[in-house]
């Protein structure tokens, strides 16, 4: 049985060192108590999202009121863990309802570090519709099923002239059915940007756009893709890539 899972909110940071007392409260705590059942004695793991992964025994748990439960533990380890050596940013169209949750959700247990919605030229959905603060509670969530100590960001709507701005210096590369299998990647580099667009395809402008400045097209399946399945196609291939080193040993 996997250990209970527990995420720190980003607006009340605490200390996670060894013979700390962590203070649980909310939604949190209600689900450890009252779902999962975990009293004193049981021990958790803790996220603060910010690198640090840490063990801790629960000393007591007690109500306040109706039902604002709250849970204290004592942290037993805690390890920083480093981001990745090589960053991966996706820069997507969006998706059209709950596949976009979906995608993300992927994305986010696949390991990519950041996810764009990309303002494109045939784009079906306007990204700028979508909910970010939903979208970035969900990667929170995300990470709390898939165990990844940094949360997948979940940035602002970009337009392509901005991206194109965004990603200089990276390696970025273009999703496309025109496109060849895995890319020749530098052992050195350090980060990567791929571009997936819409259902309905990239315009001629933006092909002159990607040409323009040499960046290769990449082709994940022989069939049409939707959006969502191209971004996390295109994720698996770039994080597996056999030249990159994605996370630092130890």
């Amino acid at each position: 049985m996997s250990m209970h899972r527990i995420i720190l909110h980003a607006e009340s940071p605490q200390s996670l060192a060894p013979g700390d007392c962590v203070a649980i409260g909310g939604d949190e705590a209600h689900h450890a108590i009252r779902v999962k059942r975990l009293g004193a004695g049981d021990v958790i793991e803790i996220l603060d999202g910010r690198g640090t992964r840490a063990r801790a025994r629960i000393r007591e748990t007690s109500k306040h009121g109706k039902s604002d439960w709250r849970l204290d533990a004592e942290v037993i380890e805690a390890k920083e863990e480093a981001r990745p050596q090589v960053r991966l940013e996706v820069f997507a169209a969006a998706a059209k309802g709950d596949r976009l949750d979906e995608m993300l959700e992927s994305l986010s247990q696949l390991g990519v570090d950041a996810f764009y919605p990309l303002l494109s030229d045939h784009a079906i959905v306007d990204p700028r519709e979508a909910k970010l603060e939903r979208l970035r509670r969900g990667a929170l969530e995300s990470m709390k099923q898939c165990g990844r100590a940094w949360p997948i960001e979940i940035g602002e709507p970009i337009e392509m002239k901005d991206a194109m701005k965004h990603v200089e210096g990276a390696f970025a590369c273009v999703a496309d059915a025109s496109g060849a299998g895995t890319p020749e990647i530098p052992g050195t580099i350090a980060r990567i940007a791929v571009f997936v667009g819409p259902e309905g395809g990239w315009s001629p402008r933006e092909f002159e756009i990607f040409r323009a400045r040499g960046w290769p097209f990449i082709r994940c399946a022989p069939h049409v893709l939707r959006v969502e399945t191209a971004a996390i196609a295109c994720a698996t291939m770039l994080i597996n890539h056999p030249s990159l080193r994605r996370y630092t040993v130890g």
